[in-house]
């Protein structure tokens, strides 16, 4: 845990937030059962949704409905089996201990207008501060930030909010009756977009999370609640699902899918052209700062439009002209709006990265940018590719020529962007450490000396099955990105380590 502020809290009380907020007490259903609510019916509670998703599977692949009984009433067995077992006396003694740590840890915080947060980095951490520093510096971060414009005043009623949301489904509405009657449009997909008013709609919310620097300063990160039930998502999540896979096979030569790939296809470049990987050669990478948070909406539209006229794209969507592409885009993003406090925003630069369509965008506004360094890529054979809104190559001639590239490519950023690069012989990218040791290609895991170390990831449900998963995934990963053995087992010792250090057992380390 982080402690950014003076506190009264026990040694035992900072001992249990040192698990992080992934943790969960144990028998959590059987504490709750305590209260006036019987174990059965949490139980019942917790099995609705299970028997939900078996409906829609029944129905979907008619399945017999003596089979489809029989299946029901065994899940309902082994579900009763699991939950409504008693539980040890230690356990519940352990559980019950826990509870009471938790409400005292409440108390404490409210009392001594405390705030508890989980970290910006996605990491099993928490953050101790001040209530009133960490509001403030929420506030000032929507009243300071250019990328937000204040559209309404939300008194917090129900009937305010409603009416908020009732002004924004009638512009949408409006604004593709517009494109219909252009005939950019047809019947079909108005119908489609429109956005019926029945509907359980909502507005996302804006809330931060702390971040701090080697010198524990915090400074605040936005982010957004979830877009499922916005009234842009349909749109968004339709465009994104037509135009994804067309962008996909247009730039997968230039493209890291992810870490994995990234590294297979260094290897493989390292492999088959060992005569242009030099003991001379250089590496480089480039990462964009703030793409997604505060490109104007304009350079993304206009990066749309380039690729949508490609000879190589056009014509391959389903049946909507390149300008209603454009414009429904643009409906997304001039509707982009969520609430804070009390008010409702409107984006009027970037998009949160939650929303289907923004990383999309955003890589297809970089794939038109990165052009000129691309071409000088293919002229000289050496390796490339990008990962979002990061770069990485390989170099042969001279620092000052690549940094001449850099230093144009740059300028044609959208001005409300800055790029960070770096040229040597040894960089870090997607967590590798990759240098080049007179001729040969060394890599490892890279570990950031500042974070705090034997930190496991942030799990939003399900921890511990979350947590295996990663180990698996973290452990292939090392497999891949280490060049040497002792490499390997110096990574493999450090995540048992840090499974160790945070609570896990060594069986289930060894598992």
């Amino acid at each position: 845990m982080i402690q950014d502020t003076p506190h009264r809290l026990s040694r035992e009380q900072v001992k249990f937030l040192n698990r992080g907020p992934t943790y969960v007490s144990p028998c959590h259903i059987h504490i709750l059962s305590k209260s006036s609510i019987t174990l059965a019916q949490i139980v019942t509670k917790q099995m609705a949704p299970l028997q939900r998703e078996l409906t829609k599977l029944f129905t979907k692949y008619s399945v017999d409905l003596s089979r489809q009984m029989n299946f029901e009433k065994d899940i309902q067995q082994s579900f009763n089996d699991s939950f409504l077992r008693s539980m040890p006396d230690v356990l519940e003694e352990r559980a019950l201990y826990e509870k009471q740590l938790i409400q005292s840890i409440q108390y404490h915080l409210k009392k001594d207008q405390l705030i508890l947060r989980r970290t910006a980095d996605e990491m099993n951490t928490y953050y101790l501060g001040r209530f009133d520093e960490f509001n403030q510096k929420s506030d000032e971060y929507v009243e300071n930030s250019t990328c937000y414009e204040l559209i309404g005043t939300i008194d917090g009623t129900h009937t305010e909010q409603q009416q908020q949301l009732h002004e924004i489904i009638i512009s949408i509405n409006s604004q593709l009756e517009k494109l219909y009657q252009r005939k950019l449009i047809n019947k079909d997909h108005l119908t489609k977009f429109s956005i019926d008013k029945r509907l359980n709609l909502k507005l996302p919310y804006l809330y931060f999370l702390p971040e701090t620097n080697e010198d524990v300063h915090m400074s605040v990160q936005p982010r957004f609640s979830s877009y499922q039930h916005s009234p842009i998502q349909r749109l968004a999540q339709y465009l994104d699902q037509l135009l994804r896979p067309l962008f996909y096979h247009f730039s997968r030569s230039t493209t890291f899918l992810n870490s994995g790939d990234f590294m297979q296809k260094l290897q493989h470049y390292y492999t088959h052209t060992t005569n242009l990987f030099l003991p001379e050669t250089h590496v480089a990478t480039f990462k964009i700062h703030d793409l997604y948070a505060k490109i104007s909406h304009t350079a993304l539209l206009d990066a749309l439009h380039i690729f949508l006229v490609n000879p190589l794209i056009t014509g391959r969507y389903q049946r909507l002209p390149d300008d209603a592409i454009v414009e429904l885009t643009t409906l997304v993003l001039k509707n982009n709006t969520f609430t804070y406090n009390g008010k409702a925003y409107r984006f009027i630069k970037g998009s949160p990265l939650n929303l289907p369509l923004t990383e999309l965008l955003a890589s297809i506004y970089l794939h038109h940018w990165q052009v000129p360094l691309v071409r000088n890529v293919c002229v000289r054979d050496v390796f490339y590719g990008r990962y979002n809104d990061m770069g990485f190559l390989t170099w042969n001639a001279f620092i000052e020529e690549l940094q001449k590239i850099f230093d144009e490519l740059e300028q044609e950023l959208d001005s409300n962007l800055q790029m960070a690069t770096f040229i040597g012989s040894g960089v870090h990218f997607l967590h590798a450490f990759i240098e080049n040791q007179k001729g040969r290609l060394y890599t490892r895991v890279y570990h950031d000396s500042i974070s705090q170390p034997f930190l496991l990831p942030y799990a939003h449900s399900h921890p511990r099955l979350f947590h295996r998963q990663w180990f698996r995934a973290a452990l292939i990963r090392a497999g891949q990105y280490c060049s040497s053995f002792e490499d390997f087992e110096e990574e493999r010792l450090y995540l048992e380590l840090s499974f160790l250090a945070n609570g896990y057992s060594l069986d289930f380390v060894e598992y």
